[in-house]
This record gives structure tokens, C-alpha cells and sequence, in this order.
């Protein structure tokens, strides 16, 4: 079983006083089923859930009630039970409810006795346009692949060990080499194996076995095709072309998405709902260019010039030839490892909470992202897979030019922690799977969630 920090969110929204359905958010295969039922079995009494797409005609029943009391009357007649208050209502792949799923919400939210959870493949799509929810209807959460913890969680990882890497992190010092060496291995089959929950299991059941999670992980990528094709309509062609061409773009030197690589006469005019509909689905991380590094990030937004990452890594790196995942394995980088590195900071970043930015000038170059921390500063973050990881022009011009308000910055690599100062302010040269700790520039953190102890000598 696996430990997902969505689990103490879905306990903390149960506890809330003013009670609003849940709707969450998030790619196929990320898990957001499997965690309803474990949080729906260990907090409430009673449990009932529809899911729409495996029983369609239970749909059109429900979608016809035409009260909260109907409706309640003929989910008891589903389900051949009296339905006790209190229970939690899942309604999964309501995206093929279509907007019907709108009325019958309200329904349960107006009767005022049951808790409502609503999720669905594509289910940020599929809602596109509704205009009848309620203001302050719904607590909208979004479910990511595992994240780096997360992985550490499965694999036995102490909590112990964790506490170290958070610590380093706070006090910007080194861990111990050994231990270093240890956690760059693990994150590196992190890369490798992906945070989709199937692929994840598959590397633990079966004895860390690669080969498998990359199994899965091609069938996720395939899976994702399939959905364009019928979910697309008569965009399916370039919504398709877009998704294909995912690898390719950030395999460049330049990764920003060019046009012209979904057709010749392809404008950002012409597909900006098309790139949409694949980062509404959960299928892609957009990562919009800022030219300057200032609070808010917001103002200078260039919504046409963009980064577009794999929402997963695991999926990414198996739509590359096997050698790359062996080179990111074995830490042996080709010209697709900057780009896979790239792609899962993007990861841990969005899972983190972060609006995905990057910063480019014409003058000073280009950063690979900008975080917004709590106390309202911006922190750039720069990835790098080489040895020249301390080599950073456009950092540094950053870093030096007075109108920008940067007091620091960090540069992620496989190397540990380190500092050094570029214009009299300090860069922090940080091991990547500290990028679990980025959680922590955030208010409103959700990581650092705790396991019970647990030790495996083989962990790594």
C-alpha cells in the first residue's frame, strides 16, 4: 500500500466546518481512486461510490432525479441500502456524467447529510464552461504522480533519514558522502521508474524491477494517446501531435515548445486550447516564460512562450530509447539528460504547489525556474546535469542586476550541498532529491508529512 500525502488533505478537508464537496483533479493513473477508498474506509462509517463510466445506465438514472430527495432515493435503490448520514458519496469519472454531475452535487450538497467527493480522468476538461456551480461550491485539490518523498516512503526510506535530508536543507550543510551517494542513486531510479502508483508497485513488488515499471509506464503513455483520440474530437490530430512531440521539444538545447513542430502552418493562436486541453487533463506541465524576476511573477507573463513537460518523469524517459533510462540509471548523461532532469524538477515543483515560471532576457539569459516563496520573494532555480554544474551565466547576471528582486538562488545538480557567493549574494548548489524540500518556501506546505518509523537495510 501506498502512502500519499493526498490522504491527510482528503482528513483535513473532512474536518472542516463549512463543508463543500471535494473535486479532485488529476491525470488517469495517478492514484486518486485507490485514495478516496482508503481515506473513505479508515473515516467514515458508511461509503457508497457510483462510477460512472463502468455503469453508464446508473448514471442516466441518478442524472434524472429532480430533487435531493430523489436523488438520495434512488442511490439508496443502487446501492440496496438505506444510506445512513454521514456517509461519504464518491462520484468517479463523472466526466462522463457530463454536466448533469452539476445538478445532482448541488442535490447532496442542498440535503445537507452526506460528505461529497467527485473525481474523473479528465475531469478539468470535461468541466470546461460550466457556469452553474455555486460560488464556494467545491475545495478543488489536484493529484499529482508520487513525488520524490513519496518514492522514499516506498522504498523503505527511514523517517529518520528524511528528517536528515529536511535538516540539511534548513541549515544549507552537507550530508554525510556516503548517505549523499545513497539518495542520488535512489533518485536517479525515481527518474527512472516515475511516480505513477502502478509503476511504483511494480518496481517495489517485484524486487526494484526497472524493466517492469517501464512497462507500465509505455501502457500510461499509450493510454494517454487513446484518451486524445476520443476525447479530442476533431482536434485530436494536433492535440495529439503536441503530446507526441512532448520528448523531442525538451531534448533541444532551446526546450521552449516551437510551432512549427506540430505542422507548418501551426500558430500558438491556432492551438493555445489544444495545449490547454492536455495540461487541464494532467497530462502535461506548462511552464510559462517571465521576463522579469519580480513579485508578483504574474505581471510579466508571456502566455505564448512556454516549457511543456510530461506531467511524469517515468513516462517521459519511456518514450525515449531504453539506453537514455541505462545512461539516467547509471548516471552516465546523453543529450537527453538535462532535459529528463528538467522534467522532474518541473514535477516536484507543481507537486509542490508552485505556479510553474522561467525567467528569459535577451540581455542576461535564461533560468529554468522561478519560485514565489512565502515571504513574497522570488528564488530562482537552475538545473544542471554536468559536471559544470557551478558554471551559470545567466544566474549570475541575474543575481547581479539591482532592479531584480533576487537575494538568493539555487542550483540543483547530483552533487551535495555547497554555497557560494555570484554579486554578493549567495547561490546554494543543492542535491536534487532535496527538491522534496522545496515544499517548504510555501505557506501553505503539505510536505514533510510523516511515515510511521520504519527501517530496511536495503532501502537504497
Amino acid at each position: 500500500m501506498l502512502k500519499r500525502k493526498m490522504y491527510d488533505r482528503l482528513v483535513a478537508w473532512s474536518r472542516e466546518d463549512d463543508r463543500k464537496a471535494l473535486l479532485l483533479l488529476g491525470a488517469r493513473q495517478t492514484g486518486k481512486t485507490y485514495i478516496v477508498r482508503q481515506f473513505a474506509r479508515a473515516c467514515y462509517d458508511g461509503f457508497i461510490e457510483v462510477n460512472f463510466l463502468e455503469d453508464e445506465e446508473n448514471g442516466r438514472f441518478l442524472a434524472s432525479a429532480s430533487s435531493a430527495e430523489e436523488l438520495v432515493s434512488r442511490l439508496s435503490l443502487i446501492v440496496g441500502r438505506p444510506i445512513q448520514p454521514g456517509t461519504l458519496v464518491f462520484f468517479d469519472e463523472v466526466q462522463h456524467l457530463g454536466r448533469d454531475v452539476v445538478t445532482l452535487s448541488k442535490f447532496l450538497l442542498d440535503d445537507g447529510r452526506f460528505s461529497l467527493v467527485l473525481s474523473g480522468s479528465l475531469l478539468g476538461t470535461a468541466l470546461e464552461g460550466v457556469t452553474s456551480f455555486p460560488v464556494g461550491y467545491a475545495k478543488i485539490l489536484r493529484m499529482y504522480p508520487l513525488d520524490f518523498e513519496e518514492f522514499c516512503w516506498a522504498s523503505g526510506v527511514p523517517g529518520s533519514v528524511l528528517d536528515q535530508v529536511r535538516e540539511a536543507y534548513r541549515l544549507k550543510a552537507p550530508l554525510e558522502e556516503s548517505l549523499h551517494d545513497r539518495l542520488t542513486a535512489l533518485f536517479r531510479r525515481f527518474i527512472a521508474v516515475g511516480g505513477m502508483p502502478e509503476a511504483v508497485q511494480q518496481f517495489i513488488d517485484l524486487n526494484r524491477d526497472l524493466g517492469a515499471a517501464r512497462a507500465v509506464d509505455t501502457d500510461i503513455a499509450e493510454q494517454y494517446r487513446y484518451d486524445i483520440v476520443k476525447y479530442t474530437g476533431k482536434r485530436k490530430m494536433p492535440v495529439l501531435a503536441i503530446f507526441d512531440n512532448i520528448p523531442g521539444q525538451l531534448a533541444k538545447e532551446n526546450k521552449r515548445f516551437t510551432m512549427m513542430s506540430v505542422g507548418q502552418n501551426a500558430t500558438y493562436e491556432r492551438l493555445e486550447n489544444d495545449f490547454s486541453w492536455l495540461v487541464k487533463a494532467g497530462v502535461a506541465l506548462q511552464t510559462t516564460l517571465v521576463n522579469e524576476a519580480k513579485f508578483p511573477l504574474l505581471r510579466t507573463k508571456q502566455g505564448s512562450k512556454f516549457k511543456l513537460f510530461s506531467s511524469d518523469c517515468g513516462v517521459l524517459l519511456s518514450q525515449y530509447p531504453t539506453r537514455s533510462a541505462m545512461d539516467v540509471v547509471a548516471g552516465e548523461g546523453d543529450a537527453n539528460f538535462g532535459a529528463v532532469y528538467e522534467n522532474v524538477v518541473a514535477q516536484e515543483i507543481a507537486s509542490a504547489g508552485f505556479p510553474l515560471f522561467y525567467y528569459h532576457n535577451n540581455r542576461k539569459g535564461e533560468v529554468d525556474f522561478l519560485l514565489e516563496t512565502k515571504d513574497e520573494k522570488v528564488l530562482p532555480v537552475e538545473v544542471k546535469s554536468g559536471k559544470d554544474y557551478k558554471r551559470h551565466m545567466a544566474l549570475n547576471n541575474l543575481l547581479g542586476e539591482k532592479g531584480e528582486a533576487v537575494e538568493c538562488a539555487y542550483v540543483l545538480s547530483e552533487h551535495n550541498v555547497s554555497v557560494e557567493e555570484r554579486a554578493g549574494k549567495p547561490v546554494y548548489y543543492l542535491p536534487l532529491y532535496m527538491t522534496m524540500c522545496l515544499g517548504e518556501e510555501r505557506e501553505d506546505d503539505f510536505g514533510g508529512l510523516q511515515l510511521d518509523e520504519i527501517s530496511f537495510d536495503d532501502w537504497a
